[in-house]
């Protein structure tokens, strides 16, 4: 979120978001344990998808949604 934030830092943010990470940052992240923390929410993340999502159908329809509007917004 970038609520509070002054235009730039805002723009500071995105760009360090946005930036290409080099293979050995990358090779790092993948390769770094994840904490409690992280391990937690992405299971929260997984177990509110499987019961919104319960079907492999529902799932793949909500991917190929997702899919369109993405294309949508990005040939605008």
């Amino acid at each position: 979120m970038t609520f509070g934030l002054s235009a730039q830092q805002r723009a500071e943010l995105e760009a360090w978001e946005n930036r290409v990470l080099t293979a050995e940052e990358f090779e790092a992240r993948v390769r770094a344990p994840m904490s409690d923390h992280e391990r937690e929410d992405f299971e929260g993340l997984v177990t509110w998808f499987m019961r919104r999502y319960p079907t492999t159908g529902e799932r793949l329809a909500h991917q190929r949604s997702l899919l369109q509007q993405w294309r949508a917004n990005k040939f605008r």
